[in-house]
């Protein structure tokens, strides 16, 4: 299950006939000139609503009102299509809270059997709704009026945390978890601080989840099966016996469901094989008791706030070894932080927990993913270099220094990778954002932001520089690590909080000083890693994802509360910006002139987009083992031309040097791009199937991430490759020269268009004679036209008409 939706998605739950008028709602909050205004409106609406809900449900048990409650909410039968599985938490939450400021479970006077709060649900459901409503305008009204880089990203954090359940998909947190937990340091800490262990959290949990499912199907199946007996009858004909059993089997299904909600802790120690003791301390430790110390109107108006008790303790008790759950299972995505917050602080357990468990299973996992995105194994993992010192420049540290620890300090990285030519720094993160953080409080959220993110970009961005600055870094005082050969540094932090919209908001991140202006790393958490690394195909993709998401006007435009909803953008060719026109002519001045269309391109692209769920296809898939039998999803897959992808994936095969940036940048050509770069192929092929002579061709495509060039020549049969490759080498280097374009493809095709062989030119000289007269003796002429590298969305692929497609 997975609940990758913005808080419009919540907000657009709502229905015309429901309570409040939204506009109305939201008109208030624009007088406000302080936080306090908006504060202040917030918990008048909190109070009015709160004191509308005590009336209704004055008399009726609160398990039956969080049952009925959940039942509204969430369906009975959850969809694995759907993502939070189609229910909404926050109703259920309010509800909650407000039953929980009574002294116990039923204070009123009238019998439970003469309480009807089955038909007060839906009200509840509208009060619910609009104090979400106005929850959410209060986030968004702070975030306006803060005067802080951090202040909108704050307020949006603080309304994902709100309003978004159970962040990452079970398969996946359960193998996290596990990673984590089962660590002799992680065991024995959580049996020292909680009392009890990750299994027996486990078990407690799939124990309620089979005693719930079983009572539910047992009411379903005998109230079917009566209707179902007896449905050739007249109503009237009915026996009252009959009658009689049917609604003892409806009433605690659908009426007053308190009954069949109730879990024990006899029942979870029955059906989980633990012991009395471990199954009532794991039950407390996530249970809330009935407490009027504290008005319904404080408790719920502190939870829109964003202190939500039920995020850590979901279910309620009366005391008495009765528990009711009422939005999440228990310990889903909080069981870490449960014991990060038990931990002492500055404790030895602290850094035992972090050295022994929490940090080398970070970068266990990372490694793990990054290895199956990228198709290779790590160069590195957790290895050390020489870093210059404050004040030190990088070029002190260069290969020819004499003394390189006299300048320099020996610092630690988590992995690096070399694909190719391209070079992957990765930094991992497992420290936790603070709960005051979680809450909206800019300066803790700024703090802890610069401890994670920042000091990640600040490790990543160092050794980047020392790569492209000295082209190598010293391993130790005497090995010097040569990477002359790398062309293109991408760097990537990962961490193992869910961040939502602190990970996505990159140029938010550069504002506030906390991640670097130029080329900023990307930050993923370790959940999207894994996700990314179960549906990617190829290394390609995930190098073309990262230009495009930390080297391009995207980072500007482009606006979401969720990774993986700009990834799969990405994937769909909807997550770009046309670069501006002048900006490449510019840096790359025998580009040709740049023209009106482009610039008019560019103006239309260059606009804010704020990104909604666009995981629908994804949830399917990763739910897909839960899907009815029969029922194939289509994966998620990178939306490019065939014939494209299969050239990428012959060069990827192949192995030679140039195919890894060779297949980002045919990904990032535009649809009508790919289809001129197959016309080029098949024109030159078919040539030279028509005259038996040798025909090349070239493409140049200037941007912001370089200047490539692809030159293509068809072998006639007869010749050999080798005198056509030296053929095509000649004008490549020639026209490559004559262009200042930093790369080139070369491909041989045969008289089919088919590849046979390729090389790759991956620098070019700023001045050479040499090749001055060569492009003089070869009269070569400037490119008249080419083609922009653009993600604009490339034609659809046909998909196989006997698999469905959602």
């Amino acid at each position: 299950m997975s609940a990758f939706h913005p808080v419009g998605k919540i907000v657009g739950d709502f229905h015309p006939e429901s309570l409040g008028d939204p506009v109305n709602e939201l008109l208030p909050f624009r007088n406000c000139k302080s936080t306090s205004d908006a504060r202040a409106i917030l918990h008048e609406n909190v109070e009015k609503d709160v004191a509308a809900i005590l009336d209704l449900i004055a008399d009726a048990d609160a398990f039956d009102v969080i049952e009925l409650m959940r039942m509204r909410e969430f369906p009975i039968v959850p969809d694995p299509r759907l993502a939070p599985y189609g229910g909404v938490s926050l109703p259920v939450e309010i509800i909650a809270a407000v039953l929980l400021a009574r002294p116990s479970r039923k204070p009123g006077p009238t019998p439970r059997n003469g309480t009807r709060p089955h038909e007060v649900i839906s009200k509840l459901h509208e009060r619910c709704m609009r104090l979400s409503r106005i929850a959410s305008y209060r986030q968004l009204t702070e975030g306006q009026l803060r005067n802080e880089p951090l202040g909108r990203l704050a307020s949006e954090y603080q309304g994902a945390v709100l309003n978004i359940r159970n962040l990452q998909y079970d398969h996946i947190r359960d193998e996290h978890d596990r990673k984590l937990f089962e660590t002799a340091a992680a065991s024995e800490l959580m049996q020292k601080h909680l009392g009890f262990s990750y299994h027996d959290v486990s078990a407690v949990r799939s124990a309620m989840n089979e005693i719930s499912a079983e009572r539910m199907t047992r009411l379903r199946d005998e109230t079917g099966d009566l209707l179902m007996m007896h449905q050739h009858l007249d109503p009237k004909e009915v026996p009252r016996e009959i009658i009689e059993q049917f609604m003892s089997g409806m009433i605690p299904l659908i009426f007053l469901p308190a009954d069949r909600s109730i879990i024990t802790t006899a029942d979870v120690a029955s059906a989980s094989g633990l012991d009395i003791a471990t199954s009532r301390r794991v039950l407390s430790s996530f249970a809330q008791q009935f407490d009027d110390s504290e008005s319904p109107g404080k408790r719920v108006f502190d939870l829109l706030m964003g202190n939500n008790p039920f995020l850590s303790r979901p279910l309620v008790s009366d005391g008495e070894d009765n528990f009711a759950l009422t939005s999440n299972e228990i310990g889903q995505d909080v069981l870490r932080r449960i014991l990060e917050r038990a931990l002492p602080p500055n404790s030895p357990d602290v850094r035992r927990y972090d050295q022994k468990g929490r940090q080398p299973i970070s970068e266990e996992l990372a490694r793990r993913y990054l290895e199956t995105i990228l198709g290779s194994s790590a160069f590195r993992k957790s290895y050390h270099y020489l870093a210059p010192k404050a004040g030190v420049s990088a070029d002190q540290v260069g290969p020819d220094s004499a003394n390189p620890r006299q300048a320099a300090e020996d610092v630690e990285g988590d992995a690096l990778f070399l694909i190719d030519d391209v070079a992957f720094v990765v930094e991992v993160k497992g420290k936790s954002i603070a709960e005051q953080a979680r809450r909206g409080d800019v300066r803790r959220l700024n703090n802890d932001l610069k401890a994670t993110l920042g000091d990640g970009a600040r490790q990543a961005t160092r050794i980047r520089e020392l790569i492209e600055n000295n082209r190598g870094i010293w391993e130790n005082s005497s090995t010097w690590l040569d990477l002359s050969k790398i062309r293109e540094v991408r760097t990537l932090v990962v961490v193992l909080d869910d961040i939502g919209p602190l990970g996505t908001n990159i140029a938010d991140l550069q504002r506030a000083g906390i991640l670097p202006e130029d080329r900023p790393p990307l930050v993923l958490s370790l959940h999207d890693l894994a996700v990314i690394a179960e549906i990617g195909e190829r290394p390609a993709e995930f190098l073309l994802y990262l230009r495009r998401r930390t080297d391009s006007p995207v980072t500007t435009y482009f606006r979401a509360l969720d990774e993986l909803d700009l990834y799969m953008m990405f994937l769909a060719g909807d997550l770009y910006v046309e670069e501006d026109p002048d900006e490449v002519k510019a840096e790359h001045p025998t580009a040709p002139p740049v023209t009106k269309s482009e610039r008019s391109r560019h103006k239309r692209s260059a606009v804010g987009t704020m990104v909604s769920d666009c995981c629908i296809e994804l949830t399917t898939w990763m739910n897909r083992d839960e899907l009815p039998h029969g029922d194939e999803p289509v994966k998620p897959s990178m939306n490019a031309l065939a014939e494209v992808l299969e050239l990428i994936d012959r060069l990827s095969a192949a192995g030679k040097p140039g195919w890894f940036r060779c297949g980002a940048d045919l990904l990032a050509l535009s649809g009508e791009g790919q289809l001129r770069l197959l016309s080029t192929i098949k024109t030159c092929a078919r040539a030279t199937r028509k005259d038996g002579k040798y025909h090349d061709a070239m493409n140049a495509y200037a941007g912001m991430w370089g200047f490539a060039t692809v030159f293509m020549a068809t072998r006639p049969a007869g010749t050999s490759i080798a005198a056509v490759k030296e053929r095509l080498q000649l004008y490549a280097k020639a026209k490559q020269y004559q262009l200042q374009a930093d790369r080139a493809y070369g491909w041989i095709l045969d008289e089919n268009g088919s590849l046979e062989d390729t090389f790759y030119f991956s620098s070019v000289a700023p001045s050479d004679p040499t090749l001055d007269r060569l492009v003089k003796e070869m009269k070569l002429q400037p490119v008249g036209q080419r083609t922009r590298p653009s993600a604009r969305r490339p034609p659809r692929r046909t998909r196989n008409k006997k698999r469905k497609r959602r």
